[in-house]
């Protein structure tokens, strides 16, 4: 069985043509489209329903599509691990950091790789979709971003580490400490003060009055004034607290606060290398997530 004539397949069922895919791959329709003839006739089943120029996925396709898409998937894999394998131990990693993940989570984890011999390190920060792009393109080595929707990713390796807890805070003299529960419409009333990229505005909060702030000490500082409530890493607030320039909010739907999970994703092969699998084992072991 041809592995070209595998991603043909692969590539006609994404683009939804056989033309299409055999642009792509730089050939003649009439090479693609027996390419995948000659796989149904291997396998004994048909990909496509075909009725005049219209051409569909089968029902047999759909069935067969999720594995071929994953063994394709499993053999890119074994080629970048091969390559990677051919390298010598990297000099330098690049290190890509979802904007708002506390600093505190990952200190102790970078400090370790900092003892590692002769390893340089570049540390960045970024948006969570900008850096998986930059993973996958191969422009950076491991990303560490607030965990996503996706159930399992097959462009690069993972693990979940943990968490961190946010808490909900105001001023004491803000009208909200007055109250021992809060509930959303009680939220909705106040203006909510929110650490974020000021490019991207504000469309899943708790209020439809906010204040977007990229640098956390201006946040806390319209806090103090009674400007709004946050919700805001416990460790950034914890002592505001204890000194009575902020206080803890209790409200019904997060009654222990939010939890903030973390993921951290690797390029392909990375653990091949003594170095990289020193890397990655720093951030699984020294991190400070719950």
């Amino acid at each position: 069985m041809n592995l070209l004539h595998l991603q043909a397949l692969l590539l006609a069922i994404e683009t939804g043509s056989i033309s299409a895919a055999a642009r792509q791959l730089g050939k003649k329709q009439s090479q693609v489209s027996q390419w995948i003839s000659d796989l149904e006739i291997d396998l004994g089943v048909s990909f496509f329903d075909r009725s005049g120029n219209k051409t569909t996925l089968s029902q047999d396709g759909e069935k067969l599509l999720p594995y071929l898409t994953h063994s394709l998937g499993q053999l890119d894999k074994f080629v970048q691990n091969a390559q990677e394998l051919a390298k010598s131990e990297p000099t330098i990693l690049r290190i890509g950091m979802e904007n708002y993940i506390p600093d505190f989570a990952f200190t102790p984890a970078l400090a370790a790789v900092l003892d590692i011999v002769n390893l340089n390190l570049e540390v960045y920060r970024e948006e969570a979709g900008q850096l998986e792009k930059d993973l996958c393109e191969g422009l950076t080595d491991i990303i560490l971003t607030h965990e996503s929707d996706t159930i399992h990713h097959t462009r690069f390796d993972y693990c979940r580490l943990g968490y961190y807890h946010e808490e909900l805070v105001c001023s004491p003299r803000h009208p909200l400490a007055e109250s021992s529960s809060l509930n959303l419409q009680d939220l909705s009333e106040h203006s909510e003060l929110v650490w974020g990229d000021v490019s991207h505005g504000d469309e899943n909060g708790f209020s439809p009055h906010y204040g977007l702030f990229a640098d956390i000490n201006i946040l806390i500082a319209m806090l103090k004034l009674g400007k709004g409530f946050a919700f805001l890493p416990r460790e950034y607030v914890s002592t505001l607290v204890m000194d009575k320039q902020l206080v803890s909010l209790n409200c019904d739907f997060e009654p222990v606060g939010i939890k903030r999970k973390v993921e951290l994703c690797w390029r392909n092969g990375l653990t091949l290398s003594k170095k990289g699998s020193k890397v990655i084992d720093a951030f699984k072991q020294e991190h400070s997530l719950i």
